[in-house]
């Protein structure tokens, strides 16, 4: 089975993301499942199609048949990741309405900074280096979770309430790979000062007058 590129993503990976028809829907489950929980705990060094297979329990057919390689079984992946993140974030800010960001930005920190979140990520991202369409698939990941930060942060301008959002986006992603090289004991994890750092930042740049960005200024947090 051949796989075609379309637009910098094979049909295989658009099948296995959209469903295909046919019936398969719990084979491929079992299969991406399988590939995201090998991703978490051990990264790329074990992500073989034959590990998948022997994961998710199926026969190496069944999974060449969805995936036929094993680019087309990361692209699937991504867009599964992706999007499992975004829908776990999405109702949580939501529910905001542009108060208090504190508690969605403990919830997407804690998530984000995950040993097994942080290993699947960097290795999506070393695939991505040479792979145009699974790069495509993480900026467009990337720019759904500026849009619901946004969101979320509030204030009178979008385009600086996505700025705020993209740098504040920036800033946990530095935070998780902190934590995922250094693994700092609990007296010296500065998770609890950057969420503080961050949502007073927030706070500001929401009730700043409009057309003004706090972006780049000092921490409002901190004293003369």
């Amino acid at each position: 089975m051949a796989s075609t590129k379309r637009g910098g993503r094979s049909t295989a990976a658009a099948k296995a993301a959209g469903g295909g028809g046919g019936g398969g829907g719990g084979v491929r489950d079992r299969i991406l499942d399988a590939a995201i929980a090998i991703l978490r705990e051990s990264g790329l060094q074990c992500f073989t199609q034959v590990q998948v297979a022997e994961r998710a329990g199926v026969r190496q057919s069944h999974l060449t048949y969805y995936f036929p390689t094993r680019e087309d079984l990361l692209e699937a992946v991504t867009a599964r990741a992706v999007e499992g993140i975004a829908r776990g974030v999405q109702p949580a800010a939501g529910a905001q309405g542009g108060r208090d960001p504190g508690p969605l930005l403990a919830r997407l920190t804690a998530s984000v900074v995950a040993p097994e979140h942080m290993r699947m990520f960097l290795g999506l991202i070393v695939e991505a280096d040479g792979d145009p369409g699974l790069r495509a698939m993480l900026v467009g990941g990337t720019q759904r979770m500026e849009a619901v930060l946004a969101d979320a942060l509030g204030g009178d301008d979008a385009g600086e309430a996505r700025e705020r959002a993209r740098l504040v986006l920036a800033a946990l992603w530095g935070l998780g790979l902190y934590h995922f090289v250094v693994r700092p004991p609990s007296r010296s994890d500065p998770t609890g000062p950057y969420l503080s750092w961050v949502a007073a930042a927030a706070a500001a740049a929401a009730e700043a007058p409009a057309g003004r960005s706090t972006a780049g200024q000092r921490d409002p947090s901190t004293r003369e």
